[in-house]
């Protein structure tokens, strides 16, 4: 009686021991978690604050924020029009921006953020009739992925380099590669995955697995997403992501409807 009384404490405390130590790991795994999430914070901040774009093809260039309003980046790369896909203000680019030549009329802003919920498919369309709008003439012109390491034979050895637009968003990670991938692949008739492999020997690229998914049904419906030209049949792969995103809105208590708050930066 007594050995088993005492073989039950100890089991008891064992049990204790074991639940505290579970703790402890646990404990330990949620602080490197936090740890780690703080440190990829702040490196998207840092991503974030320094101005920085890169060339994909001749005459479209992808970028930050940053780089969308500082003078001496924008005039070296001879950036004459900018897609602003973020949530900041407008007015976040009424000085620099303008004073580096480009106009409100050459600038295209659409408000939106890197969520699971956000559409830019109703936009890409309009995004991409900008770009052709907006276009220099070695974009015009360009009418197959340019091959690396091989000379353009179009372009004269001394001839200036050609005006460019601009695509950024907040990081250039996610939506600013979204709307080029999707650009190109409407301008070169061209795979989500080979517009998508080509960017990233530019720039890596990370889009979110909404817009990944958008990208897969800008391909289904051949670079259209609308039955009509009034815009209001979607074709059936983007009625089915409508669908879908509505079903996300409703889990979230969210109806699509919600004004973006927009950030001072």
């Amino acid at each position: 009686m007594g050995n088993e009384h005492f073989e039950g404490k100890g089991q008891n405390v064992r049990g204790k021991d074991e639940r505290r130590d579970e703790e402890e790991i646990r404990e330990k795994k949620e602080g490197e978690a936090g740890i780690k999430r703080q440190e990829e914070k702040n490196k998207k901040l840092k991503m974030a604050h320094i101005a920085r774009m890169r060339e994909i093809v001749p005459g479209l260039f992808l970028g930050n924020v940053e780089a969308s309003h500082k003078r001496e980046i924008l005039r070296e790369n001879r950036i004459n029009a900018i897609v602003s896909l973020t949530n900041a203000r407008w007015v976040w680019w009424n000085g620099t921006t303008r004073e580096a030549g480009i106009p409100e009329y050459r600038h295209k802003w659409v408000q939106c953020v890197d969520s699971s919920t956000q559409d830019l498919l109703v936009h890409m369309s309009d995004i991409c009739d900008f770009i052709d709008q907006m276009a220099s003439s070695a974009l015009q012109l360009s009418s197959t992925l340019p091959i690396e390491h091989e000379p353009e034979l179009s372009v004269k050895p001394n001839a200036a380099p050609s005006e460019a637009v601009l695509i950024h968003c907040d990081l250039g990670i996610s939506r600013s590669p979204t709307v080029i991938i999707a650009y190109l692949m409407r301008k070169y008739s061209a795979k989500r995955e080979d517009i998508l492999a080509f960017v990233q020997t530019k720039q890596k690229v990370k889009p979110s697995a909404n817009l990944t998914r958008q990208l897969q049904v800008w391909e289904q419906v051949g670079y259209q997403v609308w039955e009509n030209d009034e815009k209001t049949v979607p074709k059936a792969p983007y009625q089915a992501f409508l669908d879908d995103r509505a079903a996300l809105l409703k889990e979230k208590g969210l109806t699509g409807n919600e004004p973006l708050a927009p950030q001072n930066l």
